[in-house]
């Protein structure tokens, strides 16, 4: 129908300069791969829905009836290779950046790599933080980050996930004396400046705290909890929107957090 046309260009059309991969993985998040179903009659209605003219033609011609989000990254497939899509980084300086680079690393290793990630196209969150992208990530990390960095331990089955909340806990503070030394990294309380951690774009008004002290744009918390998993996507504690009851008892050793409708507007 029209109006499912019109709702999934709202939610899923590419901003302007945001990267390919950073988008589709947005697009994961918002459910792209849960229950909405595009064939193709339909798809040839989406329109500039990447904002790249090359990859919308092809979203357009695929036939056959998929899910959004295969048909997307079925698409990305066909248009571009990884080197094509993935800027490597000389540095990363902010925790922003660091995330949002090891998100981009992540899904070119799922979506071209030969590694074990392969296995992860319909779950990007679980998948694991393999040694080149490791590698990559790591040399590429400002002095006060690569600092932490040498500290953290990288093994086999290091999740990518894992990898992003140390990161994002991270905050570079100045370092003691002597006055020529690099800065150090230490963790610290999350920051009122920090933006949102699933889209990664500013927090304004339109935004909602967990009880565990993490906060997000609504709609992506709301989308997240809904239709991805019941965890806070920082600190992966059990979490409800304010009007939920839980389905489930919380996971082991984990505390159940809901949302604190007083200090934000109700979804």
């Amino acid at each position: 129908s029209q109006y499912k046309l019109q709702e999934i260009r709202q939610r899923f059309t590419r901003s302007p300069g945001q990267p390919i991969l950073h988008w589709l993985y947005y697009c994961w998040c918002l459910g792209a791969d849960l229950a909405i179903f595009v064939d193709g009659y339909e798809a040839k209605q989406l329109g500039s829905l990447s904002c790249d003219v090359a990859l919308d033609r092809v979203i357009g011609r695929m036939t056959g009836t998929l899910s959004l989000w295969m048909r997307l990254v079925l698409s990305v497939r066909a248009v571009y290779t990884a080197d094509e899509l993935l800027v490597y980084r000389d540095r990363w300086n902010t925790k922003v950046e660091g995330v949002l680079y090891l998100t981009e690393l992540t899904l070119a290793d799922i979506l071209f790599g030969n590694t074990q990630n392969n296995e992860y196209v319909h779950d990007p969150n679980g998948a694991y933080c393999t040694w080149p992208i490791w590698r990559e990530f790591k040399k590429s990390a400002a002095p006060p980050y690569a600092k932490a960095l040498a500290s953290f331990t990288w093994k086999r089955n290091l999740k990518v996930q894992e990898l992003q909340a140390y990161v994002w806990e991270c905050i570079p503070t100045p370092s003691s004396p002597p006055q020529n030394s690099f800065s150090y990294v230490k963790m610290q309380p999350k920051q009122s400046d920090d933006p949102c951690t699933i889209c990664y774009e500013e927090l304004g008004r339109n935004s909602c705290e967990l009880e565990c002290g993490h906060e997000f744009h609504r709609w992506c918390i709301r989308t997240w909890l809904l239709e991805n998993s019941s965890t806070c996507p920082i600190c992966h504690d059990y979490a409800v929107l304010p009007a939920d009851v839980p389905a489930r008892p919380p996971r082991k050793n984990s505390k159940r957090y809901k949302a604190k409708p007083w200090k934000r507007s109700v979804f």
